[in-house]
């Protein structure tokens, strides 16, 4: 489970290197995201000539069938292997696409030479890296106005290093024109899983100790 990731990019390398849509006034971005909280994605504005425009969603899908704004279940990582036939994923899935930048993310190792541990993964070169996500809209029932934007990170399975250190599943990773394909997809959902398969990166990752888990997390494994 990818529960927690960092950006650290200065906004005009998204602008200019990218071609991004950035929000006005933002000039840093340097924040480490949890569920339930706002993080920047990537994502096709269709009201402005299909633009990719950074917007903040929450971090925590909340589908458009919920009765409240906050479903009693995990939603911040969705598995590419259930995507398709899970009725929280799979009208995103087919067609509410986004990306996810981010320079690292952090997982529990319960296993591993750092096991006790919440680990930071990076690339070598810490350069940026972009996951494959999908989101939803969810409205107020008795207000449809009041709109959350909210999203899931898709995982498969880890890499040998990823699973050396202690975790088993990863981010689904893509080159950034691989991430462009995947954000105006629309083909049928078997076909667009196996794009992602067939497109997963393998990045070169670093591991790092980020802090002890808590008394007790033997109990978890």
């Amino acid at each position: 489970m990818c529960s927690q990731f960092a950006l650290q990019i200065m906004a005009d390398k998204l602008s200019l290197q990218y071609n991004i849509k950035i929000p006005e006034n933002l000039e840093e971005i340097n924040e480490r995201f949890l569920p339930y909280r706002k993080a920047p994605v990537i994502a096709v504005n269709k009201y402005q000539n299909s633009i990719l425009q950074l917007s903040p969603m929450l971090f925590s899908l909340v589908p458009a069938w919920s009765k409240e704004s906050k479903v009693k279940f995990a939603t911040h990582n969705a598995r590419i292997e259930t995507v398709i036939e899970k009725p929280t994923w799979k009208e995103p899935f087919q067609s509410k696409h986004c990306v996810v930048p981010l320079t690292s993310f952090f997982e529990s190792a319960y296993e591993g030479p750092e096991a006790g541990n919440i680990i930071e993964f990076a690339k070598s070169d810490k350069d940026l890296l972009f996951a494959a996500g999908i989101y939803d809209i969810w409205r107020e029932p008795t207000n449809p106005d009041n709109k959350i934007f909210s999203f899931s990170i898709l995982t498969t399975e880890p890499t040998a290093f990823i699973l050396e250190h202690g975790h088993d599943r990863s981010p689904i990773f893509l080159s950034f024109e691989n991430a462009k394909t995947w954000l105006s997809m629309n083909e049928p959902p078997e076909d667009m899983r196996q794009f992602l398969l067939r497109s997963n990166e393998r990045p070169d990752l670093a591991v790092t100790i980020d802090r002890p888990m808590k008394v007790g997390w033997e109990k978890r494994k």
